[in-house]
Protein backbone atom coordinates (compact mmCIF):
# COMPACT_ATOMS: atom_id res chain seq x y z
CA UNK A 1 0.00 0.00 0.00
CA UNK A 2 2.82 2.41 0.85
CA UNK A 3 4.57 1.52 -2.39
CA UNK A 4 1.46 2.44 -4.40
CA UNK A 5 1.21 5.72 -2.47
CA UNK A 6 4.87 6.54 -3.20
CA UNK A 7 4.38 5.76 -6.90
CA UNK A 8 1.42 8.11 -7.02
CA UNK A 9 3.44 10.84 -5.30
CA UNK A 10 6.25 10.33 -7.81
CA UNK A 11 3.82 10.55 -10.75
CA UNK A 12 2.31 13.72 -9.31
CA UNK A 13 5.79 15.24 -8.94
CA UNK A 14 6.65 14.29 -12.54
CA UNK A 15 3.40 15.82 -13.80
CA UNK A 16 3.95 18.99 -11.78
CA UNK A 17 7.45 19.30 -13.24
CA UNK A 18 5.99 18.86 -16.74
CA UNK A 19 3.30 21.49 -15.98
CA UNK A 20 5.99 23.94 -14.85
CA UNK A 21 7.97 23.23 -18.02
CA UNK A 22 4.88 23.84 -20.17
CA UNK A 23 4.10 27.05 -18.28
CA UNK A 24 7.66 28.29 -18.98
CA UNK A 25 7.25 27.43 -22.67
CA UNK A 26 3.94 29.30 -22.72
CA UNK A 27 5.57 32.35 -21.10
CA UNK A 28 8.36 32.25 -23.72
CA UNK A 29 5.77 32.00 -26.51
CA UNK A 30 3.91 35.01 -25.09
CA UNK A 31 7.18 37.00 -24.94
CA UNK A 32 7.87 36.12 -28.58
CA UNK A 33 4.33 37.15 -29.53
CA UNK A 34 4.83 40.47 -27.76
CA UNK A 35 8.17 40.84 -29.56
CA UNK A 36 6.53 40.29 -32.95
CA UNK A 37 3.88 42.89 -32.14
CA UNK A 38 6.56 45.36 -30.99
CA UNK A 39 8.64 44.65 -34.11
CA UNK A 40 5.62 45.29 -36.32
CA UNK A 41 4.91 48.60 -34.58
CA UNK A 42 8.58 49.62 -34.87
CA UNK A 43 8.55 48.75 -38.56
CA UNK A 44 5.46 50.89 -39.15
CA UNK A 45 7.07 53.77 -37.21
CA UNK A 46 10.35 53.48 -39.16
CA UNK A 47 8.50 53.41 -42.43
CA UNK A 48 6.60 56.56 -41.44
CA UNK A 49 9.78 58.25 -40.20
CA UNK A 50 11.60 57.67 -43.49
CA UNK A 51 8.51 58.31 -45.65
CA UNK A 52 8.36 54.72 -46.88
CA UNK A 53 5.38 52.56 -47.57
CA UNK A 54 5.47 49.12 -45.95
CA UNK A 55 5.45 47.59 -49.42
CA UNK A 56 8.70 49.39 -50.26
CA UNK A 57 10.34 47.81 -47.25
CA UNK A 58 9.08 44.37 -48.23
CA UNK A 59 10.36 44.80 -51.77
CA UNK A 60 13.75 45.81 -50.41
CA UNK A 61 13.88 42.67 -48.24
CA UNK A 62 12.20 40.44 -50.85
CA UNK A 63 15.31 38.61 -52.02
CA UNK A 64 16.27 37.67 -48.47
CA UNK A 65 12.74 36.50 -47.77
CA UNK A 66 12.70 34.34 -50.91
CA UNK A 67 16.07 32.79 -50.03
CA UNK A 68 14.82 32.01 -46.54
CA UNK A 69 11.60 30.48 -47.90
CA UNK A 70 13.49 28.29 -50.37
CA UNK A 71 15.67 27.02 -47.52
CA UNK A 72 12.53 26.29 -45.51
CA UNK A 73 10.93 24.35 -48.40
CA UNK A 74 13.71 21.78 -48.27
CA UNK A 75 13.58 21.46 -44.48
CA UNK A 76 11.68 18.39 -43.29
CA UNK A 77 10.98 20.07 -39.93
CA UNK A 78 9.57 23.23 -41.53
CA UNK A 79 6.55 24.82 -39.83
CA UNK A 80 3.02 24.06 -41.01
CA UNK A 81 2.70 27.41 -42.77
CA UNK A 82 5.52 26.38 -45.13
CA UNK A 83 3.54 23.29 -46.17
CA UNK A 84 0.47 25.51 -46.62
CA UNK A 85 2.50 27.85 -48.79
CA UNK A 86 3.78 24.94 -50.90
CA UNK A 87 0.27 23.62 -51.50
CA UNK A 88 -1.09 27.08 -52.36
CA UNK A 89 1.70 27.69 -54.87
CA UNK A 90 1.12 24.25 -56.40
CA UNK A 91 -2.62 24.95 -56.67
CA UNK A 92 -1.97 28.34 -58.24
CA UNK A 93 0.44 26.87 -60.78
CA UNK A 94 -2.01 24.09 -61.56
CA UNK A 95 -4.82 26.61 -62.05
CA UNK A 96 -2.59 28.65 -64.34
CA UNK A 97 -1.69 25.50 -66.26
CA UNK A 98 1.97 26.06 -65.53
CA UNK A 99 2.96 23.06 -63.42
CA UNK A 100 6.65 22.29 -63.54
CA UNK A 101 5.93 18.65 -64.37
CA UNK A 102 3.81 19.55 -67.33
CA UNK A 103 6.55 21.80 -68.63
CA UNK A 104 9.14 19.07 -68.23
CA UNK A 105 6.92 16.51 -69.94
CA UNK A 106 6.30 18.78 -72.87
CA UNK A 107 10.01 19.48 -73.24
CA UNK A 108 10.87 15.80 -72.92
CA UNK A 109 8.20 14.79 -75.43
CA UNK A 110 9.42 17.38 -77.89
CA UNK A 111 13.00 16.18 -77.62
CA UNK A 112 12.01 12.52 -77.86
CA UNK A 113 9.81 13.06 -80.89
CA UNK A 114 12.71 14.78 -82.65
CA UNK A 115 14.91 11.68 -82.23
CA UNK A 116 14.64 8.84 -84.72
CA UNK A 117 13.17 5.79 -83.02
CA UNK A 118 14.33 2.23 -83.05
CA UNK A 119 12.10 -0.43 -84.56
CA UNK A 120 10.50 -2.94 -82.24
CA UNK A 121 12.36 -6.19 -81.99
CA UNK A 122 15.38 -7.80 -80.35
CA UNK A 123 18.80 -6.19 -80.13
CA UNK A 124 22.02 -8.01 -79.15
CA UNK A 125 25.08 -6.22 -77.80
CA UNK A 126 28.06 -7.90 -79.53
CA UNK A 127 30.43 -6.81 -76.77
CA UNK A 128 28.50 -8.32 -73.86
CA UNK A 129 26.23 -10.82 -75.62
CA UNK A 130 23.23 -9.36 -73.79
CA UNK A 131 19.91 -9.35 -75.65
CA UNK A 132 17.14 -6.81 -75.09
CA UNK A 133 13.60 -6.78 -76.49
CA UNK A 134 12.14 -3.42 -77.51
CA UNK A 135 8.37 -3.19 -77.57
CA UNK A 136 6.88 0.28 -77.18
CA UNK A 137 9.56 2.13 -75.25
CA UNK A 138 13.28 1.59 -75.02
CA UNK A 139 14.29 -0.57 -72.07
CA UNK A 140 16.82 1.00 -69.73
CA UNK A 141 19.66 -1.17 -71.05
CA UNK A 142 18.87 -0.20 -74.65
CA UNK A 143 18.84 3.50 -73.75
CA UNK A 144 22.21 3.09 -72.05
CA UNK A 145 23.59 1.38 -75.18
CA UNK A 146 22.31 4.26 -77.34
CA UNK A 147 24.06 6.76 -75.06
CA UNK A 148 27.25 4.72 -75.06
CA UNK A 149 27.52 3.50 -78.67
CA UNK A 150 25.17 5.79 -80.63
CA UNK A 151 21.83 5.20 -82.34
CA UNK A 152 23.23 4.18 -85.71
CA UNK A 153 25.39 1.48 -84.14
CA UNK A 154 22.46 0.10 -82.13
CA UNK A 155 20.32 -0.11 -85.29
CA UNK A 156 22.91 -2.52 -86.69
CA UNK A 157 22.54 -4.79 -83.66
CA UNK A 158 18.93 -5.74 -84.48
CA UNK A 159 18.47 -9.50 -84.79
Amino acid sequence: MFQEYEQLEQQIAEHQARIEELQEQMAQAERKKDGVIAFDKALVNLAAEYHMEEEEFFVARGRQVVEWLVDQLNDEDAPDYIQTLKSRVARHLKKEGDTPRRGRRAAATASKSAEPKLETGHYRNPYTGATVEKKKRNPKALSQWIDEYGLDTIKEWKI
